[in-house]
């Protein structure tokens, strides 16, 4: 069930933005990524996206879904993310407080 009524032209327009999306494939250098989940109800169950950008290159390092958004999932998630970086980059996040 949407919580909104989906027309055809709102799935084009985020059809076309998704196809766009380069996926990081390879560990690298990056200086700054980019780190949000947002809050989706599926099914009457809430459930968290967390999504990782690489600020530069606007490639998607790790993108994963949970039903808690704890310190502890944002370990987790913020861990697999920066697997796919060789150094230690500055990760911007929002002030939340799961974010220590």
């Amino acid at each position: 069930m949407a919580l909104e009524p989906i027309i055809k032209s709102t799935v084009h327009d985020l059809a076309r933005k998704v196809s766009i999306i380069k996926i990081a494939r390879e560990p690298r250098y990056r200086r700054c990524i980019a780190v949000d989940e947002t809050k989706l109800c599926v099914k009457k169950s809430h459930v968290y996206v967390w999504s990782a950008v690489d600020v530069d290159s606007k490639e998607l390092l790790a993108l994963e879904a949970s039903y808690g958004r704890s310190s502890l999932n944002a370990l987790i998630f913020l861990k697999k993310a920066l697997r796919i970086c060789i150094n230690k980059p500055l990760v911007m996040v929002d002030r939340s407080p799961w974010y220590r």
